[in-house]
């Protein structure tokens, strides 16, 4: 036979234990609430993930400096190119004297019709002729980054993201 006193009084000091216990959690869940660590978590890039980022931050740069830009052979034109042996296309850019200048020489090397692949200028020898006019592009760039805030905080970024490609390199 089960004891009506003894169980009663077993169910009461069950529930007030559980109520002392609840409101032990409460007290403590408040001073948690006051408490609280807070743990900041940095993610690492990659090499590649950094270069990658450089690559659109760079492109980004280049189309607002075109937008910005009002001097037609400094502009920088940008296309895909697959690399011989590659059906990968990727993106490369080049100021216009440069593409205008390699142009103008396929066309004076030319002096048949066809192209003649034995006569057509290198990119270096193209990047040396045109050696000249890169100081001045220099300080064209230069005084619009100065001029433009938009344009001085996107060469923020990328400027950033290249320290960050370089530290990166160095520690590993």
């Amino acid at each position: 036979m089960i004891n009506a006193r003894k169980y009663g009084f077993h169910a009461i000091t069950f529930w007030a234990l559980l109520l002392a216990l609840a409101a032990s959690f409460q007290v403590t869940a408040k001073n948690d609430k006051e408490n609280v660590e807070q743990v900041e978590i940095l993610g690492q890039k990659t090499t590649p993930q950094l270069k990658k980022a450089f690559d659109d931050q760079r492109f980004e740069f280049l189309e607002l400096y075109n937008s910005i830009n009002d001097v037609a052979k400094f502009d920088v034109v940008c296309r895909y190119q697959k690399p011989i042996g590659s059906n990968i296309a990727r993106k490369s850019c080049e100021p216009r004297y440069v593409k205008d200048f390699r142009a103008m020489k396929v066309q004076s090397s030319s002096t048949s019709p066809g192209i003649d692949f034995n006569r057509l200028p290198s990119d270096d020898h193209v990047r040396f002729l045109t050696s000249n006019t890169r100081p001045e592009a220099f300080e064209h760039v230069a005084a619009l980054i100065a001029t433009h805030p938009e344009l001085f905080d996107s060469f923020e970024k990328l400027d950033a993201l290249h320290q960050r490609i370089k530290q990166h390199e160095e520690n590993n």
